[in-house]
C-alpha cells in the first residue's frame, strides 16, 4: 500500500550487509499490512548499539542484509485497512523497537510472557529501519508499543524513549533501598541516563557514584545528579570509590555496568560488598566471558542481575519521563547530522566525540 501523500515508491535508507558494511541504498517504501502504520521519520537516534552492531555485522534482531536504526519519532503519513483507529495519518509518535506477545488470551502467549517476562519473549517481534525517510509500524508494535507525542516534545528528545526503556527496565526491577551506594560505570549516555532516572526516583535517600575515564562526561554526571564523580583512568579503582563514599571499607551496595565491556564488568564486580548486587547492564560481543571469585560470590551472597532490553510498561515510563522532562535527555544530544553522513556519524560513536548524534533525511 503506498498511500497518496507519500511522493515517491521508493527512498534511500541505510542497508547493513554485514560487518562494517552499511550500504545508503534505495529500497522500497515500506508495504503495509492490514494493520500495520507508515511513518514519516522526524529524528532518529544512533547509539553505541549501532555501532557494535556495525563493526560485528550482525544482531539478533537484524535479518542480514536488513534495514538499520531502532530509536526514532516522527510522524503517521498512512494506516492499513485494519489499523486501529486511534492512529490517524498526521499524528506525532514515537514507538519503541519491538513488541511482545499479544494474545488476548493469556494462556496463549509463550512461556516468557505467561511468567510476566516480556523482555525475555520468545516470540519478541523487532522493528528496524530508522535510519531511512519513513518506517512501518507492524501492527503489534502499534497496539501495545506507540505513543501520541504532545506538540511541545521535540522528535529528537523522544527518539530516546527506547534507551531510556531499557534504564527504566533495570530500575524496576534492581532492588535499590534507601541509604544504598550505587555505583554506575560509565557516563556515557545510558550512564547518564541512569544517574538522572535513579535520582529522580529515589532521591536523596541514596548515594550516587559515577565512573568514568572521561572528565566532561563526568562533569556532566554531576549535573545529572551524582553525588561524585570519580575519573578512573589511573589509580587504585577501590581506593578511589572509597574516598568518594567518605572512607571506610565498604564497598557499593548496587553496581550497575553501562559501558559493555569485559574489563568494566570485571572492574564492576569487585566494587560489589557483602550482600550487593551487580547489574551486568552493557551488552558484549558473544563468547565474551567474565571471570568471577566464586568464593566471594557464595560467602558475601552476590547478586548478579543482568538486565536486558524493556517491556511495554517500560517504554510507557521512558516516554513518560521524557514528557515531564524528568531526565533531561535534550543535554545528550550533542551532534545532529544528514542521513548521507551514517558513516561519519558511526565514527563520532567510536571515537566517543558525541554522546547521541541525530540523523535526519
Amino acid at each position: 500500500m503506498i498511500p497518496v501523500n507519500v511522493p515517491s515508491r521508493t527512498m534511500v535508507a541505510a542497508v547493513l550487509h554485514g560487518a562494517e558494511d552499511v550500504r545508503l541504498e534505495e529500497v522500497p517504501i515500506p508495504q503495509l499490512g492490514p494493520e500495520d502504520l507508515l511513518a514519516r521519520v522526524e529524528a532518529a537516534s544512533l547509539d553505541f548499539t549501532d555501532r557494535k552492531v556495525y563493526l560485528r555485522g550482525s544482531h539478533p534482531m537484524i535479518e542480514i542484509p536488513g534495514l538499520f536504526g531502532h530509536e526514532w519519532a516522527g510522524v503517521v503519513v498512512a494506516r492499513g485497512e485494519q489499523a486501529d483507529a486511534r492512529w490517524q495519518p498526521g499524528m506525532r509518535v514515537v514507538a519503541a523497537n519491538s513488541a511482545p506477545c499479544t494474545d488476548p488470551v493469556p494462556a496463549a502467549r509463550c512461556r516468557a510472557c505467561r511468567r510476566s517476562r516480556q523482555g525475555m519473549c520468545e516470540r519478541l517481534l523487532y522493528n528496524n529501519g530508522a535510519f531511512a525517510p519513513y518506517i512501518r509500524i507492524p501492527g503489534r508494535i502499534a497496539e501495545v508499543n506507540l505513543y501520541e507525542l504532545p506538540p511541545q516534545v521535540p522528535f529528537e528528545e523522544a527518539a530516546l524513549a527506547e534507551p531510556l526503556a531499557c534504564v527504566m527496565h533495570a530500575i524496576r526491577r534492581v532492588q535499590v533501598s534507601d541509604g544504598d551506594r550505587v555505583v554506575v560505570v560509565g557516563a556515557g549516555p545510558i550512564g547518564l541516563m541512569f544517574i538522572s532516572a535513579l535520582r529522580n526516583r529515589y532521591g536523596q535517600a541514596i548515594r550516587l557514584l559515577s565512573l568514568d575515564h572521561h572528565d566532561d562526561r563526568l562533569v556532566l554526571a554531576r549535573s545529572f545528579g551524582a553525588d561524585e564523580a570519580l575519573n578512573t583512568a589511573g589509580g587504585s579503582l577501590m581506593a578511589g570509590v572509597r574516598e568518594a563514599f567518605g572512607g571506610g571499607a565498604e564497598k557499593a551496595d548496587v553496581v550497575i555496568e553501562a559501558v559493555g565491556s569485559t574489563q568494566a564488568h570485571q572492574e564492576a564486580f569487585e566494587l560489589v560488598g557483602r550482600g550487593g548486587t551487580l547489574v551486568p547492564f552493557g551488552g558484549v560481543a558473544e563468547g565474551a566471558l567474565l571471570s568471577l571469585d566464586l568464593h566471594r560470590l557464595h560467602y558475601e551472597e552476590i547478586r548478579i542481575f543482568p538486565i536486558y532490553h524493556h517491556t511495554p510498561g517500560d517504554f510507557a515510563s521512558a516516554v513518560n519521563a521524557i514528557v515531564r522532562h524528568e531526565v533531561p535527555v535534550a543535554r545528550l544530544i550533542t551532534a545532529r547530522l544528514p542521513l548521507m553522513e551514517l558513516p561519519r556519524a558511526l565514527e563520532m560513536v567510536q571515537n566517543r566525540t558525541t554522546l547521541r548524534t541525530i540523523l535526519f533525511s
